[in-house]
């Protein structure tokens, strides 16, 4: 049902790489995506995602003699991949950036950016033609995948293994299964997401959501666990395990945010 969307978003959908360095001397990778809105090098992610360049002292556990968590450590190498053809060449960098916290939409704009490597341009689905709930739809993201590095001491700069990329694509498919709405603490404005009948995974925050035709309907966000109000029993050995029941479902900013974002930043995109 899906191969012809998944043909159109692969063109447009690209990881995104986050590097890490503490000074405990951990490194930590993560995978997320990203999609090219338009020629002029525009790009569409989570807002969590563009948070996570613009945070200034991150920390994170630093582990103690017996090496378990004890304190913090900052972060003090960190560098970001923006995954587009041939950025091994030429790599590219966020050089603007417009987050809806509310919405965790992230606008960005790279540089360098070659408009002729980018296969086709997202069209996102216009409002004349509204999201039903039952509608089918699929996620495209980057997950189940981990990208090793070290870091050189020489260069002050991570390497990367030799087969980290081409990093595969991942489809999930489902229903839109109902619609959601963050509001803001002071309740004077509010968020539409779209909730799906499948979980989006880790590695597909800032993927596109489409429709069977591979229109954009939104750009997925989070998942959130669902109690289904039971728990289930079962042996292991001699104990009985018990373990409560949850309904795993994903969460994808609905494509009116993404209108109104693109809208107020005065950036160029097709709808249809």
């Amino acid at each position: 049902m899906f191969a012809h969307a998944i043909d159109i978003a692969s063109r447009f959908t690209f990881p995104f790489v986050t590097l890490r360095r503490d000074t405990a001397g951990r490194i930590s990778t993560s995978v997320a995506a990203f999609i090219v809105v338009n020629d002029a090098g525009w790009v569409l992610t989570s807002g969590h995602v563009v948070d996570q360049i613009l945070s200034d002292g991150v920390e994170s556990p630093e582990p103690s003699g017996d090496g378990e968590p004890d304190g913090s450590s900052r972060i003090v190498e960190r560098s970001e991949i923006w995954a587009l053809p041939g950025f091994s060449a030429t790599p590219a960098r966020m050089v603007e950036a417009r987050v809806n916290r509310l919405a965790d939409l992230g606008l960005c704009r790279l540089e360098p950016f070659d408009s002729g490597a980018i296969g086709a341009f997202p069209v996102f689905r216009d409002p004349a033609s509204p999201i039903a709930q039952g509608m089918s739809v699929c996620r495209l993201g980057f997950p189940f995948y981990d990208v090793e590095a070290v870091f050189d001491e020489k260069t002050q700069g991570f390497m990367l293994s030799s087969d980290a990329f081409p990093i595969p694509r991942f489809a999930l498919d489902g229903i839109v299964a109902r619609f959601n709405r963050r509001a803001a603490e002071d309740g004077s404005v509010s968020a539409l997401f779209i909730e799906t009948s499948t979980p989006g995974l880790r590695g597909q925050s800032g993927g596109p959501l489409v429709d069977v035709d591979g229109r954009v309907c939104g750009i997925q966000s989070y998942t959130s666990h669902l109690d289904l109000g039971f728990d289930a029993h079962y042996q292991i050995d001699s104990e009985l395990v018990i373990e409560r029941q949850f309904l795993n479902v994903g969460a994808a900013t609905h494509v009116a945010e993404v209108h109104a974002l693109l809208g107020e930043a005065g950036v160029a995109y097709s709808r249809g």
